[in-house]
């Protein structure tokens, strides 16, 4: 799994966008038990697997400070969190740098790691737990490796549900308000990609200026529509970052459709 793919890469690139589109066919799913880990928190306390077993469901979601996808979520995290948090344990499970610049390189060290883990917290007032995965991400990994993907873990400790995308609230809520009453979701997994992805455009230039310059040149290289929708949701800044990022992919699709019709029409 990613054999072809540096896991701790310097710069984003094309290829690493494909991976992310989808899980992999071996990725583990509902029914699949949660891998074990032991890992540090950024307030200096150890957590264990072995921790939620018999005692609370737990929502383990990937993330980093450079993520434009976790930075549109953490606000739908926080209403969540407010609902089910005295019930479902939240941790955020910090990663790899999604989008690596000079503010924040991909870590060469844990302590680096930890350090990221830290501002990461800090930036969005997270009041989950939010753990740090080793150097060689291992546990993200096993888990297939998603900027931000998050998954439902039952008292049993196996997965019961697992989005694509952490910001598809609706079905992240409806998960975890089964597994809080002890029931197995109806919906055991979603791969909402469209709209998830449109909100986020509205956080791809924010999330680049806290990443620094090279991470806006690698994106722009990489994931050149990305790149453009982000310019142009600052067009719509008085929107909250949401609306922005859906006004930026429509504005950008009118445009396309438009100057497609115009080339026909020059054509014929």
């Amino acid at each position: 799994m990613h054999n072809d793919i540096h896991y701790r890469y310097k710069h984003f690139t094309t290829p690493l966008l494909f991976q992310d589109l989808r899980f992999s066919k071996s990725a583990l799913g509902p029914g699949d038990t949660l891998p074990e880990f032991d890992l540090l928190t950024t307030n200096g306390k150890r957590i264990n697997s072995k921790d939620f077993i018999g005692t609370q469901p737990l929502l383990l979601i990937t993330g980093s400070i450079t993520c434009p996808m976790t930075a549109s979520a953490i606000p739908s995290l926080k209403r969540l969190y407010s609902e089910f948090g005295e019930r479902i344990t939240f941790v955020m499970l910090n990663v790899r740098e999604a989008h690596p610049g000079g503010n924040y390189p991909q870590p060469e060290t844990y302590e680096e790691k930890l350090e990221h883990a830290r501002a990461f917290q800090d930036l969005y007032e997270m009041p989950w737990l939010v753990a740090v995965d080793d150097i060689d991400g291992t546990l993200h990994l096993a888990l297939d490796g998603k900027p931000n993907a998050a998954f439902v873990i039952g008292t049993d400790g196996k997965i019961v549900f697992r989005a694509h995308w952490a910001r598809d609230e609706r079905a992240l809520r409806q998960a975890l308000e089964s597994v809080s009453q002890g029931d197995t979701p109806a919906k055991q997994q979603s791969r909402a990609m469209v709209i998830p992805v449109a909100r986020a455009m509205g956080s791809v230039q924010p999330v680049m200026r806290v990443a620094g310059w090279q991470a806006q040149l690698d994106l722009l290289l990489a994931a050149s529509p990305m790149a453009v929708a982000g310019l142009m949701a600052t067009l719509f800044r008085p929107l909250a970052p949401d609306w922005r990022g859906i006004a930026a992919v429509i504005s950008l699709g009118l445009l396309t459709v438009a100057e497609i019709a115009s080339l026909l029409w020059w054509l014929l």
